[in-house]
């Protein structure tokens, strides 16, 4: 029975390191999407200034991932843009995106949903640019530290796990 116990301590360690790893790729894969979606925002914005919802519709086909619910969720709200604010609109979608990550990169595409449609084209180019660089430098740590953050997981929680149920036996 002991070792069944510890067997299943192991498992649950492991499944811990699962987890937190899985937790650190789809962040990694949506700060991915976003950042490519960004980039071609910013292109679409320079070149042709069309309104925003034609943005959206140019992008959705374009853009993979989370970053393609976010603007899919996007486009069916915009039909309650003068109901609502588009930065509500864009806030709702953003929290229908999957494997949202929380601090500063939330934040930073919350903040560019203040700014799109709403001041002048220079103005917005910016903030897009801005929060593309916000995600990208927060994608590049990410991929960066990855590696090492699986290794540092899976070596913790094993040893710890077995360290208990050396303990427990």
């Amino acid at each position: 029975m002991k070792i069944a116990g510890f067997v299943l301590l192991q498992l649950a360690a492991l499944l811990f390191t699962l987890r937190h790893i899985g937790a650190k790729k789809r962040e990694t894969a949506f700060l991915s999407s976003f950042c490519a979606m960004l980039e071609q925002l910013g292109g679409l914005l320079g070149c042709e200034a069309a309104p925003i919802p034609e943005l959206i519709g140019e992008l959705i086909p374009r853009s993979d991932g989370a970053a393609a619910v976010f603007l899919q969720a996007l486009a069916v709200s915009m039909d309650r843009l003068g109901e609502y604010s588009f930065f509500a609109l864009w806030k709702n979608a953003l929290g229908s995106a999957p494997a949202l990550p929380e601090g500063e990169a939330v934040k930073a595409l919350e903040e560019l949903g203040t700014v799109l449609g709403r001041y002048e084209l220079e103005t917005q180019l910016r903030a897009v640019e801005g929060c593309r660089a916000v995600l990208c430098r927060r994608l590049d740590a990410l991929r960066q530290s990855l590696p090492q953050t699986k290794r540092l997981t899976l070596g913790l929680s094993l040893a710890a796990a077995a360290l208990v149920g050396i303990i427990l036996i």
